[in-house]
């Protein structure tokens, strides 16, 4: 695991599932992995961490609990990689996670392969986030407390000057491989820049969309 992550927190009701996974940290290099069954015992703690960490979470019982808890986690610690372990496997689940602010989401069941690379792309991104050239974005935007992914999809934006950015370019950026017609998964990204940029910055920056084609950003000087 990157030496940025600290601390891993692994809430997943299901006692199998949460030893497996454990256990597959533990040979990733994790530093420090607390286990929960539920998502409560772990608010102390993402309050009291001062490091980057790691939240793996399962949806499979008490779902509003579940996204709270990512939700506030993210409001707290916008350098940390989270990753949603889906029981349910729908697309609704799919995006409510990602609207909580999750970096990324697993099916469940999946192999240990799938897993360990989902990990260390993420991770990875979350590296990578914090090497960006000043140039490429703005401090400004330091203030938003865009996740890794909303990060780089910002990044992308701005790198393009008004230009407009398809979906397809959007997911070989952010995952490598091409968009899959009916997949909204970085419309919800959209969405939550687009709110964190007005709250923070009013309308100074809108992302605009482009029907059917995609999006670019606009500039509308210091208003």
């Amino acid at each position: 695991m990157a030496e940025e992550i600290k601390l891993a927190i692994l809430v997943e009701k299901k006692a199998a599932l949460r030893k497996e996974i454990a256990s597959h940290l533990s040979g990733l290099g994790g530093q420090q992995t607390i286990k929960c069954a539920t998502p409560f015992p772990a608010r102390r703690t993402v309050v009291s961490s001062n490091s980057p960490g790691l939240l793996i979470i399962g949806n499979s019982d008490n779902l509003r609990d579940c996204y709270d808890l990512i939700a506030f986690c993210r409001a707290r610690k916008a350098n940390w990689t989270i990753i949603v372990l889906d029981h349910i496997n729908s697309e609704e689940s799919v995006l409510d996670a990602f609207s909580a602010g999750a970096d990324d989401v697993l099916n469940v069941p999946f192999s240990n392969a799938e897993f360990s690379a989902r990990l260390r792309v993420r991770i990875a991104q979350a590296a990578d986030s914090k090497m960006e050239q000043p140039s490429d974005i703005k401090p400004i935007f330091d203030d938003v407390l865009l996740t890794h992914t909303e990060f780089k999809i910002m990044n992308f934006l701005v790198h393009h000057k008004g230009k407009t950015v398809t979906r397809n370019e959007i997911a070989r950026h952010i995952d490598d491989k091409d968009w899959v017609y009916g997949d909204r998964k970085y419309d919800v990204h959209i969405t939550n820049i687009r709110k964190k940029l007005k709250d923070k910055l009013d309308a100074r920056y809108l992302v605009k969309s482009v029907r059917s084609v995609g999006y670019y950003i606009q500039e509308n000087g210091n208003n």
